[in-house]
């Protein structure tokens, strides 16, 4: 049997389809072409869309982290203002070393008088500053506040018994200081040191976006 025929149709029949095939995926590409591109310009019109939310969204979080860091440093730097100078107070009323005072028996009254009224006030100052503040600081960090605050009035308490009318003690007694009153003092450094770390620390952490 001759083929030849049939293999000039089978010929014919594949340059057809091929040509067919051809013009086919060319409007195929075309296509794909044109719908990539208007995909791709809704995508850039999302993205665009986006990235403005997203910018003004930061922009409101920038805001507000900004006030409440302004709002928290305003308040750790009140109470440490008051603290500092309520510790300072109370070493000059009971040192922890070193201290001068005025000669003469009635000036060196005079003197330790005005500074018990000198620590008395600043201490009523840092309560005042402290108490007012804390619906607004951590729990942890009220508490450190108030331990200073609490040794810091025992101080006070201690040096006052002084005046105590009604004492059966003798002047010389009333006027005496034992070594724990002046290791408290000591102690009352150490935790406003420790306490002002935790809290420089803290601040450290607060970022403003």
């Amino acid at each position: 049997m001759d083929i030849t025929p049939l293999i000039s149709i089978g010929a014919a029949f594949i340059v057809s389809a091929g040509g067919v095939g051809g013009i086919t995926i060319a409007i195929i590409k075309f296509s794909a072409n044109t719908i990539a591109d208007k995909l791709s310009a809704k995508y850039e019109n999302k993205l665009e869309k986006a990235l403005e939310k997203y910018k003004t969204e930061l922009g409101k979080k920038e805001y507000v982290s900004k006030t409440r860091f302004d709002a928290e440093f305003g308040i750790y730097r009140e109470l440490s203002a008051t603290f500092c100078t309520m510790v300072k107070d109370i070493n000059v009323l009971i040192p922890a070393g070193f201290n001068w005072q005025p000669a003469g028996e009635e000036a060196r009254k005079k003197y330790e008088d005005e500074c018990y009224k000198t620590a008395n006030n600043s201490t009523v100052k840092a309560q005042d500053s402290l108490y007012a503040s804390a619906a607004f600081i951590p729990e942890d960090f009220f508490k450190g506040y108030e331990e200073l605050l609490l040794l810091c009035k025992r101080q006070l308490n201690t040096f006052a018994f002084r005046y105590n009318a009604l004492s059966l003690m003798t002047e010389e007694e009333k006027y005496s200081l034992s070594q724990d009153d002046y290791r408290r003092t000591d102690e009352i450094n150490e935790k406003w040191r420790k306490h002002n770390s935790i809290i420089r620390e803290y601040l450290a952490t607060l970022d403003v976006l």
